[in-house]
């Protein structure tokens, strides 16, 4: 891997790769712009456009929320050699130019396709009226009591008599209007119920995948910014291997941060200031 290209995706762990189509795209979707300065810099960078989309997309299939994640892993180490003067400039690049890409046409189908293969098409099935369903089961019961009495018809007297007098019991049971309005009740709260885990699920999907994926960059920058509010940068840290992987806080208090927090005081102040003032700019421009 050529040192650019080390230095685009180390930029990546700094801006938050730690929510699919989040702030991670806010770096990995700049990757495939298809503006003029997105295109010059994607070749000085090694990648190609395809490339980069797939990036992207990987990441937002599923979610990275560690340190340990491979893409922070790989972000890491590039930030680790890329000299903290050229890091500030690098991360604004990279917002602006994953601003380019998620207002594009490509971004937001590639988006639409993946909701549509994660969440599915809608196949909520039409249901009758619960009084027509009331009455297809009442209608049902009568049918099986009919084919009793074909069956009574069959039997011994004493046999027959005794089965008639059930069948009669029950038909007189279920043409009821207490009988109805028993079904009606447990018609009512299956469908209560039923519809209270479809609206949960329907919920969980939209705040996963929403419709509209500006949404996501809300929520995610909001959340980057939170992380990133007050960085520590001279915190106490120790790498056990000698490279970006073996770097550890050495205080208790540091190492129970947010991951993100971590990630900020390793790529330093140039950085994280250039990503802070990039996210706020983005996030007064799409927050509703």
């Amino acid at each position: 891997m050529s040192r650019s290209r080390r230095v685009v995706i180390g930029a990546l762990s700094l801006v938050g790769t730690d929510v699919p189509a989040a702030v991670v795209i806010v770096a990995l979707l700049s990757l495939a712009s298809g503006a003029l300065v997105a295109q010059g810099a994607l070749a000085q960078l090694g990648l190609t456009e395809a490339a980069a989309r797939n990036f992207v997309m990987r990441e937002a299939e599923s979610t990275s929320t560690n340190r340990r994640a491979p893409i922070v892993e790989t972000g890491r180490r590039a930030f680790f050699n890329l000299p903290p003067a050229a890091r500030g400039a690098a991360t604004t690049a990279l917002f602006a130019w994953a601003k380019a890409y998620v207002n594009s046409a490509a971004f937001k189908t590639a988006y639409a396709q993946h909701r549509r293969e994660v969440i599915g098409p809608d196949t909520t099935p039409t249901q009758p009226s619960i009084d027509d369903e009331v009455q297809a089961q009442i209608n049902e019961m009568k049918e099986s009591l009919a084919q009793s009495r074909q069956i009574a018809a069959s039997l011994p007297p004493a046999n027959a008599a005794q089965l008639l007098k059930s069948i009669d019991e029950q038909e007189a049971k279920i043409t009821s209007g207490e009988f109805a309005k028993m079904l009606r009740a447990g018609l009512e709260i299956e469908r209560g119920d039923r519809t209270a885990r479809d609206n949960a699920s329907s919920k969980a999907n939209d705040e996963r995948y929403p419709a509209d994926p500006t949404r996501i960059f809300v929520r995610r920058l909001r959340e980057f910014l939170d992380a990133t509010a007050e960085v520590n940068f001279a915190a106490r840290t120790i790498s056990l291997t000698g490279g970006a992987d073996g770097i550890e806080f050495i205080d208790k208090a540091d190492r129970q941060r947010n991951w993100i927090w971590q990630e900020a005081v390793i790529a330093g102040p140039e950085a994280t200031a250039a990503a802070r003032t990039a996210a706020q700019a983005w996030l007064k421009e799409i927050q509703p």
